[in-house]
């Protein structure tokens, strides 16, 4: 039987200025999907959140090159979720934008 049911994502795009979510401590976990590499931690209202960057190496999430994520119930839907989105720019767009 398949339930209709609504798993909420959020994905945020900020400037180096912007607040930067806030992490449980010693809780971060670099997950492989496809092949690539995505920081994960835990947010304190217990969704994790997968973040992207422009860096050789990944950051902290509070770091200035830190400039989008993506929040989720589970750490690899977080990632996986980034990595869709990374995969089809123009879909990263169109949310990014405020589409649909």
């Amino acid at each position: 039987m398949i339930s209709d049911s609504h798993v909420p994502i959020e994905i945020t795009v900020a400037d180096e200025c912007d607040e930067r979510p806030t992490v449980e401590s010693d809780t971060r976990i670099d997950v492989a999907v496809q092949g690539e590499i995505y920081p994960t931690a835990e947010l304190a209202d217990g969704r994790y959140v997968a973040w992207w960057f422009e860096a050789d190496e990944p950051p902290s999430l509070d770091a200035d090159v830190t400039t989008e994520w993506v929040a989720a119930p589970t750490r690899f839907l977080a990632a996986a979720t980034l990595r869709e989105l990374w995969e089809d720019p123009r879909a990263f767009d169109d949310f990014a934008a405020g589409g649909d």
